[in-house]
């Protein structure tokens, strides 16, 4: 109970720093919260049970509560320091990621800080208290029912580690080379497992949205009226299917539809204006949560099935059909070129490349279609009599759309007076064969006089980057099974270089999703440098070794390994569940950073009971026996409550919850299968070290020959001479 107390202390405290630092609870804080809250107890967990060993000893409570927090206040806080190092590099994301991940720093740096403060300054001052733990066999009759559970169950637990841990270590530290092998050659496999793909990888998470959006663009200068009809048959469509999947399933699964003629106020594409735009159509389907219905059945299904309803709209510029949310969806591939010819025809090559691939749909570019105008040509009488173009073009557009003669006050509004001709005029191109045209001198020619009429076509809208005109070829991904980004990645490798070669001053420029990954893998590798040098230095101050802190630090790469299974075991559980897909993304790679810290923590207690047993005048190999049984318990323990803290997370089936679960996932199973990497390997790699050392004074005496050794630094370099390592 009193360690259980430290989640409250530590998030009261966190509390008053987030006010500080003008930090809202929102969803990102409240998911950093539940991401923590199984981390937060670890430091307590260590300290209760070292407190608590020392009362099996038979000391009184005081005396243990001062003891046993001192004993391990060392690694318990540089384990908290390299935890909050790990995290801290979620800060330095950016994009839409980096948006939603700033803020989860900002939680677990002070929720660490406040739990261990109460760790080492209130627990023991609660654990002091405590009179009776039933150790002996006469005290645990006076034990009520429920603390008499309590004491048989951690009594099994020390009967367990005796009967079944410690043979398994004994007999791997006596074959720590196979062991170590066998180590590597898991971590070879699963490494080689992902980047061949059998374990499914994407940079982005793939997240359904509750909504399917439809959205038309047809050409420019379509008449408003054609693009309602459209929009209306679009609507009926979806309204008939909603009916449909309503009395199929028995349940409002189809909550809303919503059309907007003449606009796209959920969102616009191409840079084109969100409402007011008569060539602009968009259709929301809004579905119920998946989690409070509970059907197999979401937007990736609906938006399939309309796609084969609506079919192909006669005449239409763009019709895409989207439902992922964040960035895990469309395809976007930008060229530029000085010529636009060379962009069409490099933009139809490009098109039938991305049909080739399976799973893509709507495959188009941004061009759009030319539209017809009229070029007012200057005559060479024009010149003589002073009117220039300007004078031309003022003269005619005040004719046709009128010049403002005054503005009217009415109530708050301004009424706009315009004069231009009649409407029956300005419908007529004969008009302006009749218009006279007015030079300098304030005298009157007819129009024809002075200038003639071209018709001539123009582009809407002319898109340039670094002063060249680009064309984004873009494609929609509407399976949860299609990975978008090695799509990308397959074109820019095998095909997009030989494409741009062809013509000359053609380029490639990253976008939209594929700038937005170069960007983040750039932020990922500086972070990672930061986490390891930071844990490396964090890890080096209390051992004062060079080389003690590598061993701790092995179980890094093994902790990922399991995280890595952990996300093809929760894809098999939440296929079978929810039909969901759980892919290897950028969210776990950012998990693996924070796994870093995390992992580390139980190590480095492990290792510190070695070198204390050292100390303490027993030989390493004793020292390393005896510490792994010493210590299974702590390590156990913060390694479960933490996996239990994020399970919540793991099958939390709301959109906004899916953007965390691959780090709750990384998190939770990197740690879970790191405490058998640590009960196991980093003893192993103690006496391998030891061996090295061993080795390499030998190599130095025989050298010398004056049998003299450097000194490598830490703690097994002194105490080498008391191991007696066998096998």
């Amino acid at each position: 109970i009193w360690v259980a107390l430290g989640i409250p202390v530590a998030f009261s405290g966190s509390f008053i720093l987030l006010y500080l630092w003008d930090v809202s609870l929102n969803m990102s804080t409240l998911f950093a919260f539940i991401l923590v809250l199984g981390i937060v107890v670890d430091d307590a967990i260590v300290t209760g049970e070292n407190v608590f060993k020392h009362m099996q000893n038979g000391e009184n409570s005081l005396d243990a509560a001062i003891k046993g927090t001192q004993e391990v206040a060392i690694p318990v806080t540089f384990g908290v320091l390299t935890t909050i190092i790990a995290f801290y590099p979620l800060q330095a994301m950016t994009g839409w990621i980096g948006n939603n991940l700033k803020q989860i720093a900002f939680v677990v740096l002070p929720v660490l800080i406040f739990s261990l403060i109460e760790s080492k300054l209130i627990l023991p001052a609660h654990l002091k208290h405590l009179k009776n733990i039933g150790h002996h066999m006469g005290e645990k009759r006076k034990l009520n029912f429920f603390l008499r559970i309590q004491r048989g169950i951690a009594d099994g637990l020390e009967r367990s580690v005796v009967k079944y841990y410690k043979p398994v270590l004994n007999h791997a530290l006596n074959r720590r080379y196979l062991t170590f092998t066998i180590f590597a050659s898991v971590l070879a496999i699963v490494w080689s497992m992902v980047q061949t793909n059998r374990i499914e990888s994407s940079f982005f998470p793939r997240i359904p949205n509750d909504q399917v959006t439809v959205r038309l663009t047809m050409p420019s200068g379509t008449p408003f009226e054609v693009t309602d009809g459209h929009v209306r048959r679009m609507e009926e469509i979806a309204l008939a299917y909603k009916d449909e999947v309503n009395e199929q399933y028995g349940k409002d699964i189809i909550r809303n539809i919503f059309a907007t003629s003449g606009g796209q106020p959920m969102g616009s594409s191409w840079g084109t204006r969100a409402v007011g735009v008569a060539e602009l159509g968009e259709l929301v389907i809004e579905l119920a949560p998946q989690e409070e219905h509970g059907e197999l059945y979401g937007s990736m299904q609906a938006t399939g099935a309309l796609r084969q309803r609506i079919g192909d709209i006669p005449g239409a510029e763009r019709l895409s059909l989207g439902f992922y949310r964040g960035g895990g969806g469309d395809i976007s591939l930008r060229l530029t070129s000085p010529s636009f010819d060379d962009l069409r025809e490099a933009s139809a090559r490009l098109q039938d490349k991305l049909a080739e691939y399976d799973g893509l749909n709507e495959i188009t570019d941004s061009f759009e279609r030319a539209k017809s105008e009229f070029e007012l040509m200057l005559k060479p009488e024009a010149e003589y009599l002073g009117i220039a173009a300007n004078d031309l073009a003022r003269q005619v557009r005040q004719a046709f759309f009128g010049a403002e003669a005054q503005r009217i006050q009415r109530g708050r509004d301004d009424v706009r007076v315009m004069v231009r001709y009649p409407e029956a005029q300005r419908k007529s191109l004969a008009t302006l064969d009749t218009m006279m045209i007015r030079t300098p001198d304030g005298t009157e020619v007819p129009f024809t006089s002075v200038a003639e009429i071209k018709l001539g076509q123009s582009l809407p809208s002319i898109f340039r980057v670094d002063r060249k005109r680009q064309l984004t070829v873009s494609a929609a991904v509407d399976s949860d099974t299609i990975d978008s980004d090695a799509i990308v990645t397959d074109i820019e490798t095998n095909y997009i270089g030989d494409l741009v070669g062809n013509y000359i001053g053609m380029n490639y420029v990253k976008s939209g999703n594929a700038k937005q990954v170069e960007e983040d893998n750039r932020n990922i590798r500086f972070s990672t440098i930061i986490v390891i040098v930071g844990v490396y230095i964090l890890l080096a101050i209390p051992f004062r070794s060079y080389t003690k802190p590598l061993i701790v630090m092995t179980v890094i790469p093994f902790g990922i390994v399991g995280a890595i299974l952990g996300h093809a075991i929760m894809d098999w559980i939440l296929g079978a569940l929810w039909d969901d897909n759980v892919t290897v993304n950028v969210m776990s790679r950012l998990g693996f950073l924070a796994l870093s810290g995390v992992v580390v923590n139980d190590s480095l207690v492990l290792v510190h009971t070695i070198n204390a047993r050292v100390e303490a005048g027993d030989s390493l190999q004793e020292a390393v026996r005896s510490a792994g049984v010493r210590r299974f318990r702590p390590i156990l323990l913060t390694s479960l409550t933490t996996f239990a803290g994020l399970l919540p997370l793991m099958f939390e089936q709301s959109p906004q919850a899916k953007f965390m679960t691959p780090m709750a996932i990384s998190l939770g199973w990197g740690v879970l299968f790191a405490t058998f990497i640590t009960l196991i390997l980093i003893p192993v790699n103690t006496l391998i070290l030891d061996d090295m050392r061993r080795g390499f004074g030998a190599y130095w005496r025989w050298q010398i020959g004056a049998g003299k050794q450097p000194d490598t630094g830490g703690e097994i370099a002194t105490v080498s001479r008391k191991s007696e390592v066998s096998g």
